[in-house]
C-alpha cells in the first residue's frame, strides 16, 4: 500500500530507525559504538531503535542526540533535511 501525505509525519518518524540501522551497518559500527558518542548506554540505545507494534518508536531521540547520531554516521545534508523534515 503506497504511503500517503495524511500519515507522512509518522511514516518520517519510522524510518529514522531503520536508516541509522542501515547506516550503522555500512560502515560496521555496532550499536555500543554509537551509544557511546551519545553517552548512553547501549540498552538505551536499543530501546530507541525499537518499534511498537504500531511501528512508531517506542522512544523518542532528542535533537541534540540527532546531531551526534548524523555526525557520527556521516550524513549528508540531503539526508538531514529528508529524516528532519516532518
Amino acid at each position: 500500500m503506497p504511503r500517503v501525505a495524511i500519515k507522512k509525519k509518522e511514516y518520517m518518524v519510522a524510518d529514522l530507525p531503520g536508516w541509522i540501522v542501515g547506516r550503522m551497518h555500512t560502515m560496521k559500527l555496532r550499536q555500543e559504538d554509537v551509544a557511546k558518542e551519545l553517552n548512553i548506554t547501549p540498552q538505551a540505545f536499543s530501546k530507541r531503535l525499537q518499534k511498537d507494534d504500531r511501528g512508531r518508536p517506542k522512544d523518542v531521540f532528542r535533537y541534540g542526540d540527532l546531531l551526534t547520531i548524523f555526525k557520527v554516521l556521516e550524513a549528508t545534508d540531503e539526508e538531514k533535511l529528508r529524516l528532519l523534515s516532518l
